[in-house]
């Protein structure tokens, strides 16, 4: 079985997106907390629903009822952007 996303996508889909993501401190705070880690809940919140919506956050539907949330490909280029996660560069030269 494939996994797909809350709104029944397959999980690997990339969505582009063609205006600017405007995010609250909550959505923030959210995204920066799922930067490491997948997370699963049985509770999906207004903030993980607009995540989802904006391209950063995929909401994976298991079996038995919960979701799993990961970043996106979009997700992790908005944290690159804001410095919360190493950008994959070559080391400086001593």
């Amino acid at each position: 079985m494939e996994a797909k996303d809350y709104d029944g996508r397959f999980s690997s889909t990339h969505r582009a997106h063609s205006r600017p993501v405007t995010l609250v401190a909550q959505e923030l705070a959210t995204l920066l907390r799922l930067r490491n880690v997948s997370a699963k809940t049985n509770a999906v919140t207004p903030d993980i629903i607009a995540l989802h919506e904006a391209g950063l956050v995929h909401i994976i539907a298991t079996e038995n009822g919960d979701a799993v949330l990961a970043l996106t490909v979009d997700g992790r280029v908005l944290l690159q952007s804001l410095g919360a996660e190493p950008a994959k560069r070559p080391p400086f030269p001593n």
